[in-house]
């Protein structure tokens, strides 16, 4: 046999494992149309200035590129890249489209590519099944986002999930009661490698990035439940997306505030978002969160926004 191999990371889906997909993908868009949400594409390309930046110093790096044709190419030059996740393009589309009515409620179904290690669970191609709600700064937005993740795991058969909720602006508060502000981006970044590194690991990379050891201990001792100076409003609202998602009829058994939750994408503004499977060992089925700013990245003027993505 000829000595054929697949791109490391990628894989075939052959027919069985395709219906499978075929089927957790309808149920999916099933659940999202019945919670009132839009089809939407994008292409799998974008432009390469529309994408970097957006997602911090380590997603950043994850970005496959595309050379120029022709003579730039050949000078390793890169004027597109293929998408990093679903939302930047949203943000794009939101940006080149100022009068689509607000709020827009989209879904999106679609493969995204990452130049990340290939590992058990982890692929550099997947698919993202996204809804976003674009123009509002209700945290009814957010108590949706939770309830249609739940919807969803729950059609799909799933029971023993967890989602994970925070708010970056407590975090913000953390970092600046260490007197650590000018270094929130590390801080958070370090943090958001908690489950793949542990506490010690983490106080490590914080140091690293700049933070001293007693500025590291004091944001354990907040993340353990020590009072974060300036951040009852956030609490006070992740309380309120609990209620309101419960409302909308989230299981209170599988949702929990955390706050040791991070996310580490540099767009999020506010509440955070991560559903996990504690008893599976495969890490995060899903993440989002609140992004007030990306869009006005690209028109000028900030629209809030809030999504959340299921990975396949």
């Amino acid at each position: 046999m000829a000595n054929v191999h697949l791109p490391k990371g990628m894989r075939d889906l052959l027919p069985p494992a395709m219906r499978r997909r075929l089927h957790v993908i309808d149920t999916v868009r099933r659940v999202f149309s019945t919670f009132g949400f839009e089809p939407l594409e994008t292409p799998a390309m974008e432009r390469i200035e529309t994408l970097m930046g957006k997602y911090g110093e380590e997603g950043d790096k994850l970005i496959f590129k595309v050379l120029k044709r022709g003579e730039g190419g050949e000078r390793g030059e890169a004027d597109q890249a293929l998408r990093y996740d679903l939302t930047v393009p949203l943000a794009r589309v939101m940006a080149m489209n100022p009068n689509l009515p607000l709020p827009f409620r989209r879904y999106q179904v679609e493969p995204v590519w990452r130049a990340d290690r290939p590992q058990r669970g982890r692929f550099r191609q997947f698919h993202q099944c996204d809804i976003d709600i674009v123009g509002t700064t209700s945290p009814q937005a957010e108590a949706e986002c939770v309830a249609v993740v739940h919807a969803a795991l729950v059609a799909l058969g799933f029971d023993g999930f967890l989602i994970r909720i925070n708010d970056r602006h407590i975090l913000r508060q953390m970092a600046a009661a260490v007197g650590a502000s000018a270094l929130e981006v590390g801080m958070v970044t370090a943090l958001d490698k908690l489950d793949k590194i542990g506490k010690s690991g983490v106080i490590e990379e914080m140091i690293r990035r700049g933070l001293t050891a007693d500025q590291a201990d004091g944001v354990f001792d907040m993340l353990d439940g020590a009072p974060v100076p300036g951040a009852e409003d956030a609490e006070a609202n992740l309380a309120r997306i609990v209620v309101l998602a419960t409302e909308l009829g989230v299981d209170p058994a599988r949702i929990k505030i955390d706050r040791t939750l991070a996310r580490g994408l540099d767009y999020y503004t506010g509440p955070v978002f991560e559903t996990v499977l504690p008893e599976g060992n495969i890490g995060s089925i899903s993440g989002g969160g609140r992004y007030d700013g990306l869009i006005g990245m690209f028109s000028g003027t900030d629209v809030p926004a809030v999504g959340v993505s299921l990975g396949l």
